[in-house]
């Protein structure tokens, strides 16, 4: 699991890397994230996805703290690259560096 900023979290979605957000989908529902597909944590945890295996993935949730719980599970089960957006949404809507 590599952690990046929001710069490189373009580069890789540019690059073809999957952006994940792994909130609950209510979470996700209220306040969608552009060009993400949902797969709450939880369901990572359970292997309960059809996420693509040898495709970068990009996971990212409120404030990244979930990410790296489910980056861990995803690379345990032998998904990667798998990175984390460091700080998550509220990076991307520019609270963050």
């Amino acid at each position: 699991m590599e952690t990046i900023g929001v710069e490189r979290y373009h580069e890789l979605l540019d690059e073809g890397a999957l952006a994940v957000d792994v909130r609950a989908e209510p979470l996700f529902k209220a306040r969608p994230t552009a060009g993400a597909v949902n797969v709450p944590w939880a369901r990572i945890q359970e292997g309960d996805h059809d996420l693509p295996k040898g495709r970068p993935l990009v996971l990212l949730c409120e404030v990244g703290q979930m990410s790296r719980v489910a980056a861990l599970y995803l690379e345990a089960d032998g998904y990667g690259p798998v990175y984390v957006l460091e700080g998550g949404l509220r990076t991307l809507d520019g609270g963050g560096s």
